[in-house]
């Protein structure tokens, strides 16, 4: 129990999505302010990593990419160092089977989380629909971490500098980032409004803009918009932070970057189809105006302009 009081070394664990991992920044913030002298590492998935390793919360980030389980030899690697770093607290905010085993590995810590392993154990009643932050709020809380001065994620000191990025597109202040895409395998989030807005956005002189990452860019070259790369490479999610002091308004599906905007200030439309997921369990309405309906696709073009109009 001394070891949850004062840790020196404290492993936090949140390996993804996207999404997922740019709403627990809030929560980690408050795990550094209440641990401040304690060596802090996150562990994650390497995009992320790249991305969380310009955060001041932590002292250092590890990577970790997924492998088969008949990988032996790199699970030996990921545990051998996992049990070298010696940590007396680990929180774990994945919370999966892929996460347990690390736990698993690491049983002279103090663990929290929601498994066998914990020593806190953190009971998380999905059935209350609450957004993901605020079951990882109540799951630090239970090892004391003070929450008060806020939780909610703030990705402002991530951006990277766009202006000649923009500038090289002849692409002005004030336009309206367009996100599109979603997730290959999440087909059913992609909502098939956006050539008629870009037509009406158009109509009232505001520039509609993308920046695809792979999964999206034959979708968002098929759409009448400019379509944003660093030269003929994709934006850095960095990059795409920093779009957020250029752009007028932010228009988008539930998906990673959608979200990391939101937690960027800048003000924007989320779209949702509630019979997939919710937008009750993402908590985006905190920042973002909501236009909801069962499925994305039933989602008029009307009501959007008109969630724009009251940005």
């Amino acid at each position: 129990m001394e070891n949850l009081k004062n840790p020196e070394r404290i492993l936090i664990i949140k390996l993804g999505a996207l999404g997922d991992v740019m709403m627990a920044e809030g929560v980690m913030r408050c795990i550094r302010q209440h641990f401040p002298k304690a060596h802090i590492t996150l562990m994650t998935e390497p995009l992320y990593a790249r991305f969380m390793n310009k955060a001041l919360h932590f002292d250092e980030v590890l990577p970790y990419k997924r492998v088969p389980r008949w990988h032996f030899a790199s699970h030996r690697a990921v545990k051998a160092r996992l049990k070298s770093g010696n940590y007396d607290l680990v929180i774990d905010l994945q919370n999966s089977s892929h996460s347990r085993r690390f736990q698993s590995w690491l049983q002279d810590a103090f663990i929290s989380s929601t498994s066998k392993y914990a020593d806190i154990r953190y009971h998380r009643d999905a059935s209350r629909n609450l957004a993901s932050r605020e079951y990882l709020r109540e799951q630090v809380e239970t090892i004391s971490v003070d929450m008060s001065a806020g939780y909610f994620s703030d990705l402002t000191w991530a951006a990277e500098d766009v202006s000649q990025v923009l500038a090289r597109h002849k692409i002005k202040n004030g336009f309206a980032l367009l996100v599109p895409g979603s997730a290959a395998r999440h087909p059913q989030k992609r909502w098939p409004g956006f050539p008629a807005l870009i037509e009406e956005l158009a109509a009232r002189n505001i520039q509609a803009v993308t920046a695809p990452g792979p999964d999206e860019f034959d979708l968002c070259s098929s759409l009448p918009a400019i379509v944003l790369m660093d030269s003929d490479k994709f934006l850095t999610l960095n990059q795409l932070v920093g779009l957020a002091g250029h752009c007028g308004f932010v228009v988008g599906n539930d998906t990673g970057p959608t979200h990391m905007l939101a937690a960027s200030d800048t003000k924007g439309v989320a779209l949702f189809g509630s019979s997939h997921s919710p937008s009750a369990n993402t908590g985006i309405g905190e920042f973002y105006q909501v236009v909801e309906k069962s499925t994305v696709k039933d989602i008029p073009v009307s009501e959007v302009l008109a969630a724009i109009g009251q940005l």
